[in-house]
């Protein structure tokens, strides 16, 4: 068996934990701030205009990615996909499965 030096592992350990720990790489884009993310019940009185699905890393060297921060990620770039479909709200309306989520987008008044 090969021994790892000890310097390697300290190098190595940083790295590894920052990418499990999710640092994220995905930024809002200038006109998506304006776009809400709702409840269904809030969603109510506006008008659906379409669907978006999002997909993130779920897995880094075999280590499953916090949820916590997948769904931070996955609410940006639906927020950034949502501006394609002149949307102003969205609606999670599925669960995070392997590091995808769709939501439903709204133009609400």
């Amino acid at each position: 068996m090969k021994k790892v030096s000890s310097s390697k592992l300290l190098i190595s350990l940083p790295i590894i934990s920052a990418l499990v720990s999710g640092c994220s790489f995905v930024e809002l884009k200038p006109d998506a701030d304006a776009v809400r993310v709702l409840t269904a019940d809030q969603a109510a009185n506006c008008k659906s205009v379409g669907s978006v699905t999002t997909k993130v890393v779920d897995e880094v060297l075999l280590i499953s990615r916090n949820e916590e921060t997948m769904a931070e990620e996955l609410e940006v770039l639906a927020r950034n996909e949502a501006l394609h479909s002149g949307a102003n709200a969205i609606v999670p309306i599925s669960d995070i499965e392997e590091g995808r989520r769709t939501y439903k987008a709204y133009l609400c008044p």
